[in-house]
């Protein structure tokens, strides 16, 4: 997956991953099969003796292109950034189109971005809600179009205002600090002094630990948070209603509440849900 997704020289070209169990007592390989609209054979079983008949038959199967293999060689591993890199670049005023990688990879993340901000403005401009479920495999950026859409609307002033959460606590503690460290820093190189602790306080605001997030907004459920766009992280991680209304029950002695239970929505334009 690593090679379709990000060589950039791999990305047209048939995969076919083997599993060659070497003593595995067999007569014959498992035909080359490929999942839909898809290059990306699904994984063939061998053993030492069927190796030779395993890339006949894929050979045969993936009717492609001669790969050339020192062009091949030379093709460059590009993932998308690292999740701290992708936050400080954001975070100083970048777009999500000027550091991630220059090929249909950063494309797809300008367009998804683009798509979401237009669905935001379209949920403030109509005044109704809207929920966007960004998927993709691991590394190839839902984080980052997450934190481009958080930052892009940072001002508490803002009516697009965001915040973005994360059931990691590692990770949200992680890109506080880097970001607090980094404001610093530049702060510094302007000749400027600017205490971590109020560059940390600036941080907490858009990047929160979503249980904190969601007890501060039980405290006080008749006034909603002032964001109007909330991001959730690793989203295929999230609780269903059942058992968050079991945990709050046992944990925090918090009256149980439904799918109809309005008492907890936003005021809020948009969530976006961030999983794979």
């Amino acid at each position: 997956m690593d090679l379709k997704n990000f060589h950039e020289t791999s990305y047209e070209q048939f995969i076919a991953p083997v599993l060659i169990a070497t003593k595995a007592q067999c007569d014959s390989p498992c035909i080359a099969t490929m999942p839909k609209n898809d290059r990306l054979l699904l994984p063939i079983k061998s053993n030492t003796p069927l190796i030779k008949e395993v890339i006949n038959n894929v050979l045969n199967f993936a009717d492609g292109n001669n790969i050339d293999s020192e062009y091949w060689e030379r093709g460059r591993y590009c993932p998308t950034p690292t999740i701290i890199e992708a936050a400080l670049a954001l975070y100083n005023g970048h777009s999500v189109d000027e550091i991630s990688r220059s090929d249909a990879g950063a494309l797809n993340l300008t367009q998804t971005s683009t798509t979401i901000s237009d669905i935001i403005s379209s949920a403030k401009q109509n005044s109704h809600k809207s929920i966007c479920f960004v998927t993709g495999v691991p590394g190839s950026g839902k984080t980052l179009v997450g934190l481009n859409i958080a930052t892009t609307h940072i001002d508490k002033s803002n009516d697009l205002y965001s915040v973005f959460l994360s059931g990691n606590g590692p990770l949200v503690a992680i890109l506080r600090e880097a970001l607090a460290r980094d404001r610093v820093h530049r702060e510094k190189e302007k000749g400027t002094r600017l205490r971590k602790g109020e560059a940390m306080s600036e941080v907490k605001m858009f990047i929160q630990n979503i249980h904190h997030f969601r007890d501060e907004c039980l405290l006080d459920i008749e006034s909603p948070p002032i964001e109007h766009v909330a991001l959730f992280d690793e989203a295929q991680r999230a609780w269903n209603v059942e058992q968050t209304s079991s945990f709050m029950r046992r944990k925090k002695a918090t009256p149980s509440f439904t799918q109809s239970d309005q008492s907890f929505s936003f005021p809020a334009s948009i969530d976006i849900l961030i999983g794979q």
